[in-house]
């Protein structure tokens, strides 16, 4: 195990969540903290009555595995000293827990403990962790804990879960006293230090899920932490929970940034970064450049620089001199940490992009009002719309394996002159057998002038993550990902606070995946959390709203 430090907290929450004014990054702990695949598997040797598939609350493949993480140092994995049932009757004894999706729900019980009722919170198919309480206190309140979470010094972070009463009201062990209080901890060498407490979980008609947590800085030498769940009452009978959804989240500042959507070959201009962070505590930056298409970042040579609030903001302009049009879609990346050295951590740091467009200026040919990509079924297809054009010639469509070296892959003849909508489309059936091709279309008039668009990149290869382009976005993105099973899954997008806006079911194939999501509803500027799911998918995105 990492050695541990001394670690201060800063505890911003104590009996409820409170979320800061800054927002909160993705969760950090994925499937491990949502309980589900491919961290939790099917345990197969469940009781068929747990199982069979015969009602709701006993699905096909309804038990998960144990929490075995305790003897796996420096992993971040989660583990229970209770101890872990899966047969008929396995909950009946108390100090015990069980990984399950639907214990029980108005149709009837679970036979695992048929009196219980309560099902996976996340809504993805996944799992929830059911606990019988210890029954006094000669046994450990600890059911749940992640030892050996990295972190960065001077990063806030918050941490909380979704808990549930998952005995009903009308139980005649629902006695008053009796329900479940829960605490997180986050422990050093030095002890350890209560967060947030939840106060006693009410029982209800319909269990329902409560969410808590608590906020908290680790002090300048602190680099990993172990977080603990723990229920404060101990008593034989009502003390007993379901556990969901555990999040470490990063609290991030938001990175605003304006600049003009395109420049002329030779102009100079600058690009406006806005900061704000109510802890004025992220006040170290540093400015990154990527010349293929946000494939890869350099540093620029200025290094690490440390900039000053006015209020709760930092406003760093970029000032770019004499573009060229061989600069277009360069991307100029501002970083953002609480230290010099936390820039060189990706979890110690927040960012924000601005993509250069550089056009040969003059009567423009072609008035480009949208130009995306997608890949499927081993091709490519681009498409991309006009609402005018004039005295335009043709279109040249451009590939790149790396996003800097770009050859021609077709010309496809334009309308010439035209003041109504117009849509195009080509089909690469030979892309870059590599993980990512990059696409580029070049607008040409009859004259020779031409103008050139944004770079598309998709995802080709069996990566195991996902790419979502443009990214920052206006109306539109594409999402690349590769799957090992055609299935059905979910998309959403959220907000900083967790709100959903919008959502649509998508179809997902075997291999590689490039899906165009151009229904997205209006939405105010700012950072959103994209996320794709189902049984086998558990991808996360962060994006910014332009």
């Amino acid at each position: 195990m990492k050695k541990f430090y001394t670690l201060v907290l800063t505890v911003l929450s104590v009996c409820s969540l409170t979320h800061s004014n800054a927002q909160t990054g993705p969760n950090l702990l994925g499937a491990k903290g949502t309980f589900s695949a491919p961290f939790i598997t099917v345990n197969s040797k469940a009781s068929s009555c747990t199982k069979s598939g015969a009602a709701s609350y006993n699905p096909v493949g309804n038990i998960g595995n144990a929490l075995n993480g305790c003897s796996t140092s420096g992993s971040a994995l989660p583990c229970s000293g209770y101890q872990y049932v899966y047969k008929s009757g396995g909950l009946q004894p108390e100090f015990t827990y069980s990984i399950i999706k639907n214990i029980g729900d108005a149709n009837g019980g679970n036979c695992i403990k048929g009196d219980w009722r309560g099902q996976d919170h996340t809504g993805d198919g996944g799992y929830f962790m059911a606990v019988n309480g210890a029954p006094n206190n000669t046994y450990s309140n600890l059911f749940y804990q992640i030892k050996s979470i990295p972190v960065c010094p001077g990063t806030q972070y918050e941490f909380s879960a979704w808990v549930l009463n998952i005995l009903p009201a009308s139980s005649q062990y629902a006695l008053a006293g009796s329900q479940p209080n829960i605490s997180f901890n986050v422990i050093t060498a030095a002890g350890s230090q209560t967060i947030a407490n939840s106060g006693p979980i009410a029982y209800t008609a319909t269990p329902k899920w409560v969410k808590v947590g608590g906020t908290f800085t680790p002090s300048p030498t602190t680099t990993s932490v172990d977080l603990q769940v723990v229920n404060a009452t101990a008593v034989a009978l009502g003390n007993d929970l379901g556990l969901d959804d555990i999040s470490f989240n990063v609290v991030q500042s938001n990175i605003a940034v304006t600049g003009p959507t395109g420049t002329c070959d030779g102009n100079s201009l600058t690009v406006n970064y806005v900061v704000t962070d109510p802890t004025h505590t992220n006040s170290w930056y540093k400015w990154q450049l990527s010349v293929d298409g946000g494939a890869t970042y350099a540093d620029s040579t200025l290094g690490a620089q440390h900039g000053v609030f006015i209020g709760d903001s930092m406003k760093l302009p970029l000032d770019l001199k004499n573009v060229s049009a061989t600069m277009n879609g360069y991307k100029y990346r501002l970083v953002v940490s609480t230290s010099a050295a936390g820039l060189a951590y990706p979890v110690c740091t927040y960012l924000n992009e601005y993509t250069l467009i550089v056009n040969e200026c003059g009567a423009l040919p072609v008035t480009l009002t949208s130009f995306t990509g997608r890949y499927a079924n081993g091709f490519s297809t681009l498409d991309w719309q006009t609402s005018q054009e004039l005295n335009s010639d043709h279109f040249e469509l451009y590939k790149s394996a790396n996003g800097q070296d770009f050859s021609l892959v077709a010309t496809v003849k334009a309308a010439g002159n035209s003041s109504v909508v117009r849509d195009y489309s080509y089909e690469d059936h030979s892309p870059n057998v590599g993980e990512n091709v990059y696409y580029r279309l070049k607008e040409v008039d009859i004259d020779g002038k031409y103008i050139l668009s944004s770079i598309v990149n998709l995802a080709l290869g069996k990566s195991s993550s996902m790419v979502v382009y443009p990214n920052p976005f206006n109306s539109y993105v594409t999402v690349s990902f590769s799957a090992n099973n055609m299935a059905p899954a979910i998309l959403k997008l959220t907000n900083t606070t967790g709100q959903l806006v919008f959502t649509k079911a998508i179809s997902v194939n075997k291999g590689n995946n490039a899906i165009l999501v151009n229904d997205i509803p209006q939405l105010i500027p700012g950072i959103y959390f994209l996320s794709i799911s189902n049984a086998e998918l558990h991808f996360n995105s962060k994006l910014q709203k332009q």
